[in-house]
């Protein structure tokens, strides 16, 4: 068994962040949404360089669409474009893990974890329920600190873990409504 709470340092490589983002997405579902992203922006300038503004601010609502229904897809290859290695502080307590980025660390309910899979030899995949994605090289973790994080995950999918779930939401939602109130 792992000992918990477990910390993890490490750094991801643009092409250890890519690959398995891409193949999350399905490599062709992502090319076909990239270029139906780029043929509504190329449609809405060349609209716009024709004096046809509404026929513009068309292609440009079709393009805002695209990039939110996949704006998962877009930041995950904006991120690997622009930053060269990804520092990661990873943080795994009983039941949540934590990731620090830009100095804050921003928390996932182990419970939400959809699935651990390697897209890429050398990095695990771990897909969140709200969309997040971590990446983490095979060689920082070890098998018993997955086996916690996926005894977690099964356990999310009991019938006694979904009522959990339900009930940490209620609380969450009751916290940040007396929140508001003060």
């Amino acid at each position: 068994m792992a000992e918990i709470p477990f910390q993890l340092h490490y750094k991801l490589s643009r092409g250890q962040r890519i690959v398995p983002h891409l193949r999350l997405w399905g490599v062709t579902s992502a090319l076909l949404i990239v270029g139906l992203f780029v043929f509504f922006l190329f449609a809405a300038a060349l609209n716009f360089s024709k004096s046809r503004v509404s026929d513009g601010i068309g292609f440009l609502l079709f393009d805002c669409l695209v990039f939110i229904l996949a704006r998962g897809l877009f930041v995950g290859i904006i991120d690997a474009l622009t930053v060269p290695t990804r520092e990661v502080d990873l943080l795994v307590q009983e039941n949540a893990a934590g990731v620090q980025l830009r100095g804050q660390r921003w928390w996932l309910f182990l419970d939400g974890f959809l699935e651990i899979r390697k897209y890429h030899p050398d990095i695990w995949t771990l897909h969140h329920h709200n969309g997040s994605v971590l990446h983490i090289p095979t060689t920082e973790v070890s098998e018993a600190q997955l086996d916690h994080i996926r005894s977690a995950m099964e356990r999310g999918r009991t019938p006694e873990g979904v009522k959990a779930i339900i009930e940490r939401g209620r609380r969450i939602t009751q916290i940040l409504n007396e929140n508001k109130r003060t």
